[in-house]
């Protein structure tokens, strides 16, 4: 672009150069032109959460879907600062991959068009309605289980965090590792705490609440934020973080 600019001035002169380039709009980087040394990827199956603050605990200001794009402004304490349009913040390093890596992934996503960056903040998940598998029949009593067990590991926690969990105990099932019925994977010893302190049976008891029913038939129907991971625990650590959990 700058050499265009430089051909345009010595052809047409300075006078009707800033003429041509007042009336004509600005154009932005094409594919070609795109600058990847200070870009970096969200290297997660869902999104990545931009947060105000390089802690785990500050307020979420926007989402970085898997493989979308954002400008690294720095680093502190194990978090990378970014930005993407109106949306700055900062992302955990190890939910990131950078330059030609992040290039090479955007691409795998996205293919070959417009740059995507950061999104924010939406009260319906949008991104994440991927269907891990294909939808199974259920019945009445395992929903409810499902919906019991989710409410007691992830009652507080966001529609994705619900997801999450349910999605664990679906790979499960799945798994090769781990037993292949619903309940046989909930009452597996030293698995799910509720499901031996009783949590889970005075939950089933009541009945789950409405948000965890929704998740719960979700869940069945295919929906999955978490890819094929078979773990989670409370707080933050090395796998994708989703409200106040990790699943690895």
């Amino acid at each position: 672009m700058k050499q265009k600019i430089k051909k345009l001035l010595t052809c047409v002169g300075a006078v009707g150069a800033l003429t041509m380039m007042l009336s004509v709009p600005v154009l932005a980087d094409t594919k070609e032109d795109y600058d990847w040394s200070d870009k970096a990827a969200a290297d997660v199956n869902t999104y990545a959460n931009i947060r105000s603050g390089a802690d785990i605990n500050t307020e979420r200001v926007g989402m970085l879907p898997a493989g979308a794009v954002v400008t690294v402004e720095g680093e502190e304490n194990g978090w990378f600062q970014v930005s993407s349009g109106e949306i700055s913040g900062y992302i955990r390093e190890d939910l990131l991959v950078h330059a030609e890596e992040a290039k090479a992934l955007f691409e795998s996503v996205h293919g070959e068009g417009e740059i995507v960056g950061a999104q924010p903040l939406n009260t319906e998940p949008q991104v994440h309605q991927q269907a891990a598998s294909a939808p199974v029949s259920v019945s009445d009593s395992d929903l409810a289980l499902m919906a019991a067990i989710i409410e007691c590991e992830a009652g507080g926690e966001s529609y994705e965090g619900k997801i999450g969990v349910g999605a664990v105990i679906m790979n499960r099932i799945r798994s090769n590792k781990f037993p292949n019925t619903l309940s046989e994977v909930i009452y597996q010893s030293g698995q799910f705490t509720p499901a031996a302190t009783g949590k889970l049976a005075s939950v089933l008891s009541r009945g789950a609440s409405q948000a965890c029913y929704d998740a719960a038939r979700d869940v069945f129907a295919g929906a999955n934020t978490i890819g094929d991971r078979l773990f989670f625990h409370a707080g933050s650590g090395n796998g994708l973080t989703i409200g106040n959990q990790t699943f690895y």
